[in-house]
């Protein structure tokens, strides 16, 4: 029996040239065989693909040998004057007339062709598109409107392109730390200085945050009349590392890939490894000598 390799439709970019479909030969490879195959016109109104404009109709026999079960019908696919020009015609190649007799064709007979834009062109150039556009948001971003977003609370634009509107939890989330909000809009502008004033207001963040956290927790253990290493491996890191969790968890839902979550995860770490435990051996170690 001869089948086309491919079940679903053939999906061609617009940009390439040539267009293979696999003929696959089942159920036996004795004996030489052949069948004719020709181009078909399928489709309705615009999308149909015309002939000699959209591409080079073909018709001939397709012939294996003994042993052989595969091959390749070639098909041309013309170009437009407009590259960029958004396409989507179908057109179909058939297959009929089995040599000798006992030889059967599939059902389906006829392969689907559609001559699309090159998809993976268009993403690269729509991202391309959308970076300079957050890239140029960021710079229009100044101080006075970092405060502003911290303190405004508005429906959001999904993956879709459709709006979300503020749910119940996340306006009660908002008011419980638009307190945060509102202090650590106090960094600098990430596109200021390259980054590095942001960078370093941000690290005087943590290590006060980090701070603060410890002086609470050590407060929590000696009401509690717990030990200082317990009171470390459970209110210390969980105030500190149990926020790092939701960041990098809010980054990997957010992001395209894990590099954020990532990223987020081993600077966190980082910092709390080097400020909690490096510093304070840093400092003994000055001051014994």
């Amino acid at each position: 029996m001869l089948v086309f390799e491919e079940k679903k439709a053939i999906r061609h970019p617009a940009n390439e040239e040539e267009c293979y479909v696999f003929v696959s030969r089942v159920s036996g490879s004795d004996g030489v065989i052949s069948c004719k195959y020709k181009t078909v016109p399928l489709g309705i109104d615009d999308q149909q693909a015309k002939p000699d404009i959209d591409y080079v109709p073909v018709e001939g026999t397709l012939s294996f040998v003994h042993g052989e079960v595969k091959k390749a019908i070639k098909i041309k696919v013309l170009k437009r004057e407009n590259a960029d020009e958004e396409r989507d015609e179908i057109f179909g190649l058939k297959l009929y007339d089995a040599e000798p007799a006992a030889v059967k064709i599939s059902k389906k007979d006829t392969a689907l062709i559609e001559i699309v834009t090159d998809a993976e062109k268009k993403k690269q150039a729509e991202a391309l598109t959308q970076l300079l556009e957050r890239i140029n948001k960021e710079e229009r971003i100044t101080w006075g409107q970092q405060f502003k977003d911290a303190c405004i609370l508005h429906p959001t634009k999904n993956e879709d392109g459709e709006i979300e509107d503020v749910s119940a939890l996340e306006a009660v989330l908002h008011f419980f730390s638009i307190g945060w909000k509102v202090l650590f809009a106090c960094c600098p502008p990430p596109h200021w200085g390259g980054g590095i004033p942001c960078f370093l207001a941000a690290i005087c963040f943590i290590g006060a945050l980090t701070a603060v956290v410890g002086e609470i927790a050590g407060a929590m253990g000696c009401v509690m009349g717990l030990k200082p290493g317990v009171t470390a491996i459970t209110f210390v890191a969980v105030g500190t590392s149990l926020p790092d969790t939701f960041a990098s968890m809010m980054a990997a839902r957010e992001s395209d890939t894990a590099d954020s979550a990532v990223g987020n995860i081993t600077g966190s770490n980082s910092v709390n490894v080097f400020l909690g435990l490096g510093l304070p051996w840093v400092i003994a170690v000055i001051y014994s000598k």
